[in-house]
């Protein structure tokens, strides 16, 4: 069931980030919502660009709810990349596909014998990710599409192209605006790309070591003299996308803005009740509309 030389993978995760605190799912994982995610997700190393997730809810949901795609390779977000010491070693951009209505359930596998030789479940699924095996993933594709109508013909699709086509929108995106961070100047913002003096990298998806993720564009303002943190978002934004953005800002402000101002930009397709009422307490969090920018 799958081409393009895809790895397929199974990532772990807990209630903290699968559930709200009243235990109902958290809206941002539906991507019929809408929301944005948040964006990026730890992984193994070997993580590539375009590899496929089923993601695996531990206690009390023991059940695979979600597909998810790599948006990226996997990069090192540890504070000191030598070290094999951090708690969070490696992360990739991800943006969740498909929220499943009928999850495949602990019982689901148990009741098939199939899966009894299968790594992850003959350890309990106690890990982080386990790469799934090529036929341990179509079969376990197929008990989705029972329980799931509709999607085998996702699947089906989606594996034909090497990354799903929003996501690649999204990219191009943000190589127009980093081309052409003048686009900014007529919303008060004259702008350059960050470079950093001790790793030369630039600002384009520049990621923050020792907290997670990445930033999408990471600029100077030359105008109003600091620092601005860019985030794109196809989709509206929401609640995550501030606390994401929000968290950027604060790592730029310690680690690089120093004396100067840290500030943070969403460029979004609109935003949420959340992400409004998020947005008015604070002034160092401001937002722009993509079509604002003569993006369709």
């Amino acid at each position: 069931m799958t081409n393009n030389d895809r790895q397929c993978w199974l990532w772990v995760t807990h209630p903290e980030y699968y559930a709200n605190k009243d235990g109902s799912d958290r809206e941002d994982l539906d991507p019929n919502s809408g929301v944005a995610s948040d964006g990026w997700w730890t992984c193994h190393k070997e993580t590539r660009k375009g590899d496929l997730v089923l993601l695996w809810r531990t206690s009390p949901k023991r059940d695979i709810g979600y597909l998810i795609q790599a948006e990226s390779e996997a990069y090192s977000i540890a504070e000191d990349p030598r070290s094999s010491n951090s708690k969070w070693e490696y992360a990739c951009d991800c943006q969740v596909l498909y929220k499943f209505n009928n999850p495949i359930t602990i019982k689901d596998i148990k009741d098939s014998h199939y899966f009894d030789d299968w790594g992850a479940y003959r350890g309990n699924f106690q890990g982080s990710y386990f790469r799934i095996p090529i036929d341990v993933w179509c079969k376990l594709n197929n008990f989705i599409a029972d329980k799931n109508p509709g999607y085998l013909k996702f699947i089906k699709l989606l594996q034909k192209e090497p990354i799903a086509e929003f996501i690649q929108r999204e990219e191009e995106l943000q190589d127009i605006l980093a081309k052409n961070l003048g686009i900014l100047k007529k919303f008060g913002w004259e702008l350059e790309l960050y470079f950093d003096p001790e790793t030369k990298l630039s600002g384009r998806e520049f990621v923050c070591r020792g907290n997670g993720g990445r930033i999408d564009l990471l600029c100077y303002d030359k105008k109003h003299k600091l620092y601005l943190v860019i985030e794109l978002k196809n989709v509206k934004a929401g609640q995550n996308t501030f606390g994401q953005i929000a968290n950027y800002v604060g790592w730029v402000q310690t680690r690089i803005a120093g004396n100067r101002r840290a500030e943070g930009l969403v460029i979004s397709r609109g935003y949420d009740v959340r992400f409004e009422s998020a947005l008015k307490v604070t002034d160092k969090i401001s937002h722009l509309d993509i079509e604002d920018l003569g993006f369709k």
